[in-house]
């Protein structure tokens, strides 16, 4: 029995008499060079399809940033939701709401404090920064031994750039309104898709895997389900860092006698925190620049040991420590990520390129072959709904065909198309 059955065999190289079959000047190539044409041509078509899409995706970026981060916040509260819809009366949708509104009125209220205590202290900082830069030019004509009238030459000449580039300057005014009226209605959006997400995720994603191949289903649903643990892990580390990062930073910036500005320097270092690598050099460089401009360079140097020892425990010992297994990037695929997003989308590519390497990370391993998350085991629920809708699928087309049969029969026609 065994001798009856087919046994596989290797694909054979292509023999002389294949080679005797191709024109001359093809038989001419040497094999390597036509095997690299066949890789380039190939390789061609990827890059301009990726370009492509690259291309079409600017082309709507006011919709898919607003979008991309409602899926960072429906990863982050997912849970909350979860349990509220769990241990409460509140059914999928009201806990939502409770969730979205919640969120909206922490953020609103940090937002809030912080603009109060920075707007009470706008005056002290103008004046204190004036008198810096006053102290800044006597140090340099005193100690440096810089010309006054140089220095006086480069105020005017600034002035006078200033004056020539008004109308630059009042167009910039106007694309910011404009900016501003664009944040808002890609906050409105985002929102909307927030609230949407966390009420109809699952749904949203079954609709979504029905549309592939009823083979492709059960495979892409569990490579998902680790890339959205990656990116649940990802986020939720984030904001912890963020605020443990702002919490120092403001810490310190308290502790050097400015507790004033506390609130504003937490939620700045709290934003930019979001933005890897880059975010932590901007947001350490204004809160050491603010007590530079306030109290002097004594200080400004102990600010800056205080963001140097932050950084240093969030870096090197808490991030790894909380990323765990679940998003294991090397730091070498973050630097890249992060320049390659900066280059391609700006602030927006460098804010969402690592929770979409830890995403795609994740799930092509798991497509792999190579289960990042093997405690997850497998949604024998999902796949059961995914089986069971493709089989409905399948059944519905000849039974449709018979009532068509059928309707036909009874009108007269011999089949449905007469």
């Amino acid at each position: 029995m065994d001798l009856l059955r087919p046994t596989a065999r290797r694909p054979e190289r292509p023999g002389p008499h294949a080679e005797s079959a191709l024109p001359p000047e093809v038989r001419e190539i040497p094999v390597g060079v036509r095997r690299a044409a066949a890789w380039s041509w190939r390789l061609i078509v990827v890059v301009v399809a990726a370009a492509g899409i690259l291309w079409a995706l600017g082309q709507v970026m006011s919709l898919l940033v607003p979008v991309l981060v409602a899926i960072l916040l429906a990863a982050l509260l997912s849970p909350l939701v979860g349990i509220l819809a769990r241990h409460t009366p509140l059914g999928r949708g009201l806990a939502s709401l409770v969730v979205l509104l919640g969120t909206i009125l922490v953020v609103a209220g940090m937002i809030t404090v912080a603009g109060q205590q920075f707007t009470a202290q706008f005056s002290s900082i103008q004046s204190k920064a004036v008198s810096g830069f006053e102290q800044l030019v006597s140090y340099a004509t005193s100690t440096l031994r810089l010309d006054p009238s140089m220095l006086e030459r480069a105020q005017t000449e600034l002035l006078q750039r200033l004056q020539a580039n008004s109308e630059t300057i009042a167009r910039g005014a106007l694309t910011g309104v404009e900016t501003i009226g664009t944040t808002l209605t890609g906050l409105v959006i985002c929102l909307f898709a927030l609230f949407f997400l966390l009420k109809d995720g699952a749904a949203i994603w079954r609709w979504v895997v029905g549309l592939l191949p009823p083979a492709a289903r059960i495979p892409t649903h569990e490579a998902f389900r680790r890339g959205w643990k990656a990116l649940s892990a990802y986020v939720r580390t984030q904001i912890v860092v963020a605020a443990i990062n702002g919490t120092g930073i403001g810490i310190g910036v308290a502790a050097l006698g400015l507790g004033s500005y506390a609130v504003p320097v937490f939620l700045l270092v709290f934003l930019f925190s979001f933005i890897p690598l880059i975010g932590a050099i901007v947001s350490g460089a204004i809160a050491v620049l603010l007590v530079l401009v306030l109290k002097s360079w004594v200080f400004a140097l102990v600010m800056v040991g205080i963001v140097l020892a932050v950084h240093f425990i969030e870096a090197d010992v808490l991030h790894p420590f909380m990323m765990g297994r679940a998003v294991s990037l090397h730091p070498l695929g973050v630097i890249l990520g992060v320049a390659l997003g900066a280059e391609t989308a700006g602030i927006a590519g460098a804010l969402f390129a690592i929770p979409l390497i830890a995403f795609l990370n994740a799930t092509l391993l798991q497509l792999v072959g190579r289960d990042p998350s093997p405690e997850l085991g497998h949604d024998s629920r999902t796949a059961s709904m995914l089986v069971s809708g493709a089989r409905r699928l399948a059944g519905a087309r000849p039974i449709a065909g018979v009532r068509r049969l059928a309707r036909a029969r009874r009108a007269g026609r011999t089949h449905p198309g007469a």
